[in-house]
């Protein structure tokens, strides 16, 4: 009997990940449910399905045992009928996945790279923030904000290029290394930032320079149309005479003009963009540019210095952008064995296995290296290790975007696309040269990491709570009731929710009206407490004390408040102490069962 339900155990696992649900449930209820009592599997079954999964031929008659051991992808403490720890299956992951090419080839980067946010534009990936409009009056850019730009910044475009010829793009939340937002430590928003500014031009005062990101051959677009068209014909008829001329035309959208340029192999730009190289160049205004709320002179922008630029997106970070981030977020990181350190942090970066949240605080996430494997957790594991869109990265979310870019070969670099939600569907009102108030990726749906525990933790149950709905990354700074905020939120707009991008963030939180999606928020341990609260905290309450309270669930905060109309509860969600001066504040107790 033992025999016959490890066949069918292994049989279960390979239909779980090989064929559709409906086939793996021709399983007669008696024979499922016999596997059913088994709550784990032995390092046997588990290593035979990887290597059927894989394809990988065994030795002899159905001997994959003794085929991994001479591939070396069995530990020494590993017992061919013994339960596997999550360390130990994910080593024997880990090295069937080097030992197997075309596992390796789709897994296993040949090269990351960060790309400069300008390089990303000209390349038609993405486009940060900005533009704001144009005038005629050359020299007047509104929307370049520097604050804004230098703290949108720490958003890395990570560029993977694999063995199998494929390239994938991840939009990487990771602070510089040293920033602080907390309460009390800076005078105005833009402080931390002007600093790096400052440091940039300490340590480089020959860089202080206007120097676009040269353009190249194949690229979409250009950050300097006129110092590109060197080399390239100057004289298209008698009244166009230069380059300079170039850019003026394509500021004053004189597009017949234009594109007698273009049929010469000129490079194409955003008119916002023409406008700084035409007043650089010909009028002499170009030294300084306008943001919405102050004059900065492009020489200190990094669309328009690229030494800054490259000192921003190489500046040191927060966290390792690479699998080591794990050993940082994962309280128990230090107790696993070294042997299945890397494999761990390796197969958390893949999303192959995912790290557990703590019941007690939404920051704290836990490997739990040596816990028995379960039989569903293997086969979880082994679908994703075959199936990419199994896996699930801690940090990371998949999201449909609310806006994205249709990159095209013309003035005004193609089209800017927006979802309109009460239409349901997409619409293409403005030119991409026009409109933005974030991150414009050209991918309808993009990868965000967010390398900010508690914020991620947030980030990733708003996608839950909200799975259907299209996300944006805003870069412009917060106009709230205490002023101007932090410029870099991961927004729900659709429903008009958004995650701040700080741990420290006390100013503003991320709101919620349905009470039942709220819990989510809330750590495990407080939870049971929390629908107490709900019951309790009712507008009427809530009235006769001042309108709001906060209470304290583990690490997250919530403001209970009715101001809106006196009867609706609006629920504030804070990944630190808020900032609101009068706040009642309560603190939950969890329950005594979770203990991690």
């Amino acid at each position: 009997m033992r025999k016959l339900l490890s066949f069918l155990l292994i049989l279960s696992l390979l239909l779980s990940f090989a064929f559709p649900v409906a086939q793996a449930g021709t399983i007669t209820q008696k024979v499922q449910a016999a596997i059913n009592k088994i709550d784990y599997i032995t390092a046997g079954e588990f290593v035979t399905s990887l290597l059927l999964g894989a394809n990988v031929k065994p030795n002899g008659i159905a001997d994959y045992w003794s085929k991994a051991v001479s591939m070396g992808l069995i530990p020494g403490e590993v017992k061919q009928d013994k339960p596997l720890t999550r360390a130990q299956a994910s080593y024997i992951v880990w090295k069937l996945i080097n030992a197997v090419p075309e596992l390796k080839n789709k897994n296993i980067p040949v090269s990351v790279r960060r790309v400069p946010p300008t390089e990303a534009f000209m390349r038609g990936i993405c486009f940060f923030g900005g533009p704001g409009g144009y005038e005629n009056e050359f020299g007047y850019v509104p929307g370049y904000d520097l604050d804004e730009f230098i703290q949108g910044y720490q958003l890395l475009i990570l560029e993977y290029k694999y063995a199998d010829g494929s390239t994938t793009f991840k939009y990487v939340w990771d602070r510089y290394k040293g920033i602080s937002l907390a309460p009390g430590t800076y005078k105005s928003i833009d402080e931390p930032f002007f600093k790096m500014l400052a440091e940039f031009k300490k340590k480089y005062p020959d860089k202080v320079v206007y120097a676009p990101r040269p353009w190249q051959k194949g690229w979409l677009f250009a950050m300097d149309v006129v110092r590109d068209t060197k080399g390239i014909p100057a004289t298209i008829d008698a009244s166009v005479h230069s380059s300079i001329d170039y850019a003026r035309q394509i500021l004053t959208k004189d597009n017949n003009v234009v594109s007698k340029f273009t049929k010469l192999g000129y490079p194409i730009t955003r008119r916002d963009i023409a406008q700084i190289n035409y007043g650089y160049y010909f009028e002499k205004k170009g030294t300084t540019l306008k943001g919405y709320y102050g004059y900065y002179d492009i020489k200190e922008h990094p669309y328009f210095n690229m030494y800054f630029e490259d000192f921003l997106v190489n500046y040191p970070r927060k966290y390792p952008t690479d699998h080591t981030r794990f050993a940082y977020y994962c309280k128990d990181y230090y107790k696993i064995p070294q042997l299945y350190r890397e494999p761990m942090l390796r197969l958390a970066d893949l999303g192959i296995i995912t790290p557990d949240q703590s019941a007690l605080y939404i920051g704290v996430y836990y490997f739990n290296a040596g816990k028995t494997l379960t039989r569903a957790e293997a086969v979880q594991m082994i679908a994703r290790v075959f199936d990419k869109s199994k896996r699930d990265v801690l940090d990371e979310v998949s999201v449909k975007m609310y806006r994205y870019w249709i990159p095209q070969n013309e003035v005004g670099t193609g089209k800017y696309v927006n979802y309109d939600s009460q239409a349901n569907k997409f619409v293409s009102i403005f030119n991409a040269d026009e409109m933005s108030g974030g991150v414009t990726t050209a991918q309808k749906q993009a990868t965000f990491r967010i390398e900010e525990p508690k914020s991620l933790g947030l980030a990733k149950t708003m996608v839950r709570n909200y799975p259907n709905n299209y996300y944006i990354w805003f870069l412009l700074c917060r106009n709230t009731q205490v002023g101007f905020t932090y410029s870099a939120s991961f927004r729900c707009d659709n429903v008009i929710t958004e995650t701040l991008m700080y741990d420290e963030a006390g100013m503003t939180g991320l709101v919620e009206w349905d009470k039942n999606k709220a819990i989510n928020y809330i750590p495990v341990a407080y939870r049971d407490e929390f629908k107490k609260d709900v019951n309790t905290y009712t507008a009427k309450y809530l009235t006769s004390k001042n309108m709001f309270l906060v209470k304290q669930y583990g690490d997250v905060y919530v403001c209970y408040n009715c101001w809106i109309d006196r009867k609706t509860i609006q629920y504030q969600i804070y990944p630190s102490k808020p900032q609101i001066s009068g706040a009642t504040f309560f603190t939950a107790k969890p329950n005594p069962n979770h203990k991690q």
